[in-house]
């Protein structure tokens, strides 16, 4: 289905100030209720009270809230929001920041300001360094407030263009400053940008699609952080300075390093050389789309609740509650013992996806408030509201202003139990000091803290300030490089690395520290910062780390380390050799030998016999050919028994249409079928000969699983076997890279004999290899799908299984391989759908007959249909998009996408049409590229093609997602699969 993430934020539209409460929607889908009324039906925890510090007419299409250091809300109402899809820019601007004050501390505003009424679609606000910081896609702009009289002293400038709207729901959002003083922001991946300053070349800009961005509000400059998720909408620091956010769709927690790539929802990566990306750190789900976040690092609400992030989560209609513990160099996300449900609203018009705490300790979240949560409509276009969460009744501080405060009052607030102060007093001595106006006595002051305080969270604040406002350099951070506490020591690593440009004594530290230091985190902040250094300087560095065996599992390590590493591995054979001699994290070892191998270098990972010579073939002779069977040329299963077929079935397989593609269908339960001994495929010791076979693993079994086998009476054997962990097996040999292990899908298997050498070729590339020979051959059978020896059958399909009395050259086994690429022709795409058919498909999906699904039947369904693609709950493929439950409910998005999946395409999902220049048609989606070959995509599998063969390459106007999928299930089938998904 071509359905992706909904993300959070939805609506927009305009307000008249107003102190009473607005009027009831027209087109309410739900009940409207007031805003006392949705408190009523809330369920918190004891204890707590939820009020509306804002609610319509006041508040309305909220999408952005910040507080300013007097203690107000400045609010992004985007009044041009009309569906994800498209806007109301034709309107001209119509969005606006509002100021919202209470005055009287009872934790409700009473006071509302227009500061700016002509913004085109708000989409995320900061304050700071002389005004107000504002997303407007496709611009970052700046208006100008230096005397903070709460009027504009120009008009907006555009500090950054390029920004995407191609979904109005993943542009850039959710602004932070962090910790460093960078302006930080998250987006999504179904908009494309290429972001620059005004006027800028392509050369002097830099694309994002999903992942984090920072910029520099004095030197201008901007940077991707990290690279994917899904549509993150939600991003804050912990008390060490680690950035999360989460994340729609996709698991909905991610620890953000500073040049990661991460999980990504769909799309591929910019780098075709990643391989792999960082996962989640969630050990748990929540139904679909999570936005907001904030870690509670106040002293308001009981000490259980310190330290732990919290969310909106859309799909549930409330705040949930996560806790982050330490694991390795990062951290696992889990439920709080006290649980993880921390206020639902129950009410499917709470639409929270933004949150602050505030300087009474309170924990803030913006409704966007409309009941449909995927925004594809906007019902309701003047309300929104504005939710307190307090522990009891409080009262809200008023009259404060931190402006006026002296220095080291704000230095003072370093120490505060509300990180909120902490924040503010950071950039507001920033300020002062860019301003030359910070006294000499505020370093000191900072300084003590950093040198003496005994919890090193706090020593944190003040080395970010410090840094902020000029009281430190390289030569004051080198000694932090030994301080006893890791986050101290990372710290140092990360400013230092922070303008790329670390001094050579340094290098030789930290390649030191790569070697000895005991701290995983220490290690991992060196593995980002080196994407940070000169790549001929990286390497004494990355040797160092690469020779840690605890880190092999860890969850950042191996991938941090590979990302700095990969551009050096084709460069320097002497110091490529150096570090995987010293390698003892096999992931790094393995990615070598992939990237040096696509850049046209032998892959140096060990020394290794001389395999086969990889001259390209065009084609395969018939030389030495003794068995090719194949299941196109057997109509059906009754048809067994002729003089071409194997003289002896036992449950013979059926032949059925298996990913696309004809093949014998076997159930992993007793089906088999044996080719009795004949001496043309009986090979003695020295002999030459080679085995190939197209292979569909439905199942691994508990054990050894033979597809191809050839026995001899007792033991000896020549075949392909799979083992229970996924690795493809020839004798003693096993497939030992990780792209060439079992994954659902066709894959192309192969075994050469030369002399005393084998090799087991897997997918067209050599995967395992080493010396020994079949002994005799002794008068066994030839078994397909399974052998005399075990009990365990194969699950799955078989076809093409071709022998020769022969060893086939590398090229031969690649062209065997590609020949079957792919798709031969889309074929005809469905007929045009008929109102008929919807209307079967609306009555039988009604709530009264899914009220009656077997959800158990409905996921083996999926198991066997969608899952090969698509992912529910973390659960299923990855090459199409994840499908979410609530547009699985909603027929109106559902029908059109299965029934016409051509009718609307995401860009990810497009096919292309590869013609060959051997006169072969490919077909697939692209999911990965390197200068030499494409990774695609299709419906059965996923394979690599050599660009050296494409002729030609046109887009197609169909989708991944094939034609007429209910249509061949049973209505039950549906039915169950439907009702499935739905949970």
């Amino acid at each position: 289905m071509s359905t992706r993430l909904l993300p959070q934020a939805l609506s927009i539209c305009l307000l008249l100030l107003s102190l009473a409460h607005a009027e009831p929607p027209k087109e309410a889908a739900f009940k409207y209720l007031s805003p006392d009324e949705a408190i009523a039906k809330m369920k918190s925890p004891e204890g707590f009270v939820v009020n509306a510090f804002a609610a319509e007419p006041d508040c309305q299409q909220p999408f952005a809230f910040t507080f300013d250091e007097r203690g107000r809300i400045w609010l992004c109402e985007n009044l041009n929001y009309e569906t994800r899809r498209s806007d109301l820019y034709d309107l001209g601007p119509q969005g606006r920041i509002v100021i919202l004050t209470d005055t009287d501390g009872d934790g409700e505003m009473d006071e509302r300001k227009v500061f700016q009424d002509k913004i085109m679609f708000p989409t995320g606000i900061a304050l700071g360094h002389g005004g107000v910081w504002v997303g407007s896609p496709p611009n970052l702009l700046f208006i100008p407030d230096r005397n903070r009289d709460d009027i504009p002293d120009a008009e907006p400038e555009i500090k950054l263009d390029g920004w995407g709207r191609q979904d109005r729901h993943e542009t850039l959002n959710s602004f932070l400053w962090g910790p460093d003083g960078w302006l930080y922001g998250t987006h999504g991946v179904f908009t494309h940008s290429n972001v620059g300053k005004p006027g800028a070349p392509d050369s002097e800009r830099q694309k994002i699609n999903a992942g984090v961005w920072r910029y520099h509000p004095l030197n201008e400059k901007f940077e991707v952080f990290a690279y994917g998720t899904s549509n993150p909408w939600g991003l804050d620091f912990d008390e060490n300075g680690q950035a999360f956010v989460t994340a729609c769709v996709i698991p909905h927690m991610f620890h953000i390093i500073q040049g990661g790539r991460y999980h990504r929802q769909a799309g591929r990566h910019f780098n075709p050389y990643v391989y792999d990306d960082i996962k989640t750190i969630a050990d748990h789900r929540h139904p679909s789309a999570h936005g907001g976040a904030r870690f509670y690092l106040a002293d308001q609400f009981p000490e259980k609740y310190r330290k732990k992030l919290f969310m909106c989560n859309i799909h549930m209609h409330g705040v949930l509650v996560d806790e982050i513990k330490k694991k390795g160099s990062g951290y696992v996300a889990s439920d709080p013992k006290f649980g993880g449900t921390f206020s639902m609203s129950n009410d499917p018009q709470w639409l929270g996806f933004n949150m602050e705490i505030g300087p009474d300790g309170s924990l803030y979240a913006i409704d966007w408030h409309d009941s449909d949560i995927c925004g594809r409509k906007v019902l309701h276009r003047k309300t929104g509201r504005i939710w307190r969460y307090s522990w009891g009744k409080q009262s809200f501080p008023v009259g404060m202003d931190l402006t006026k405060l002296p220095d080291e009052e704000l230095v003072e607030m370093h120490l505060h139990p509300n990180e909120w102060y902490v924040r503010q007093s950071r950039r507001l001595l920033q300020e002062r000091a860019l301003a030359g106006k910070i006294k000499p006595a505020t370093l000191g002051g900072l300084r003590r803290i950093l040198d003496e305080h005994e919890d090193s969270a706090r020593r944190l604040r003040a080395l970010w300030t410090l840094q902020l406002v000029g009281g430190l350099g390289d030569v004051m951070l080198a000694p932090l490089l030994n301080d006893k506490a890791e986050y101290i020591r990372a710290w140092a690593i990360q400013l230092i690395a922070e303008d790329k440009r670390v001094p050579d004594a340094v290098l030789e530290k930290w390649a030191v520290m790569a070697r000895e230091d005991k701290s995983a985190v220490v290690r991992l902040f060196l593995a980002s910062a080196m994407q940070r250094v000169d790549h001929a300087k990286r390497w004494d560095v990355l040797t160092a780390l690469v020779g840690h065996v605890e880190d092999k599992s860890d969850h950042n390590l191996p991938l941090l380390i590979w990302y700095a590493l990969e551009p050096l591995v084709v460069t320097d054979e002497d110091r490529t050799a150096e570090v995987v001699a010293a390698c003892k994290i096999p992931k790094v070892s393995e990615y070598i030998a992939r990237r040096r191998k696509a850049g046209g270098k032998a892959a140096a990972v060990k020394p290794r016999p001389k395999g086969p010579k990889a001259k390209p073939a065009k084609s395969v002779s018939g030389k030495g050919l003794v068995l090719h069977l194949k299941a196109e040329d057997i109509g059906s299963s009754e048809e067994w028994g002729g003089a071409s077929q194997p003289q002896k079935a036992f449950r013979p397989a059926v032949v059925a249409s298996l990913g696309g593609r004809r093949a014998f269908k076997f159930d992993g339960a007793d089906d088999h079928f044996e080719i009795a001994h004949r001496e043309d495929l009986a090979f003695g010791k020295n002999d030459a000969y080679s085995l190939a076979t197209w292979v569909y693993i439905e199942g691994t079994g508990r054990g050894w699983t033979a597809l191809v086998n050839k026995s001899r009476a007792k033991s000896d054997w020549y075949g392909v076997w799979i083992n229970e962990e996924g690795h493809w097996l020839m004798g003693g040999q096993k497939s030992n890279v990780e792209g060439t292990r079992v994954t659902r899908g066709w894959h192309h298997v192969c075994i050469t004999q030369d002399k005393s050498e084998r090799f087991l070729f897997v997918d067209g590339h050599l995967a395992a290899y080493g010396a020994g020979s079949v002994a005799a051959d002794g008068g066994g059978a030839l078994w397909i799908g399974g052998a005399p020896s075990v009990e365990e059958f194969f699950n799955g399909g078989i076809n093409e299984v071709r022998i020769y009395r022969r060893a086939l050259s590398a090229g031969e086994v690649s062209c065997l391989s590609d020949q079957p690429v792919g798709l031969a022709s889309q074929g005809a795409r469905a007929e045009e759908n008929t109102p008929e058919l919807f209307a079967h498909y609306r009555e039988l999906l009604s709530e009264e007959n899914l009220s009656g699904a077997d959800l158990e039947h409905g996921h083996l369904v999926f198991s066997n249909s969608c899952g090969r693609c698509h992912a529910v709950n973390g659960e299923g493929g990855l090459s199409g998009p994840a499908l979410n439950p609530s547009e699985v409910a909603d027929l109106d998005y559902l029908l059109p996408h299965v029934l016409d999946p051509d009718g609307e395409i995401d860009e990810s999902y497009r096919y292309f049409k590869f013609e060959l220049t051997d006169e072969r048609v490919v077909l697939g989606v692209i999911a990965g590229e390197t200068a030499e070959s494409y990774t695609l995509d299709s419906n059965v599998g996923r394979f690599d093609l050599n660009k050296a063969d494409v002729a030609h390459v046109d887009v197609l106007p169909y989708s991944l997602m094939p034609d007429a999928v209910f249509q061949t299930m049973t209505d039950r089938e549906v039915r169950d699969l439907v009702a499935f998904l739905r949970k």
